[in-house]
């Protein structure tokens, strides 16, 4: 996943394509650069065969910077991480 740069308010979809198939669940948390949690693991949107994707609204007045993804994908007792980020920005005028 590469890193992009959003404005605040805008919707970010997050998509991720998984190696192996079925995961038992596919959860995403998102904190914010102050390592405040805005979503905590909440079961992504199965698109198609291994590629899931969560919608992340964000606010107009929320924080500015860096904001970190971490996708679990569980396969019974076995869990898969991926970490990446995305940023956030102020309107430009």
């Amino acid at each position: 996943m590469n890193k992009k740069t959003f404005e605040l308010g805008t919707a970010v979809k997050i998509t991720t394509i998984l190696t192996v198939n079925s995961p038992t669940t596919c959860k995403i948390s998102i904190r914010d650069s102050a390592n405040i949690t805005k979503t905590d693991e909440v079961s992504m949107t199965e698109d198609a065969t291994n590629i899931y994707s969560y919608i992340y609204q964000s606010s107009v007045s929320g924080v500015e910077g860096e904001y970190k993804i971490i996708i679990d994908a569980t396969y019974g007792s076995y869990t898969s991480r991926a970490i990446s980020h995305f940023t956030l920005i102020d309107s430009v005028p």
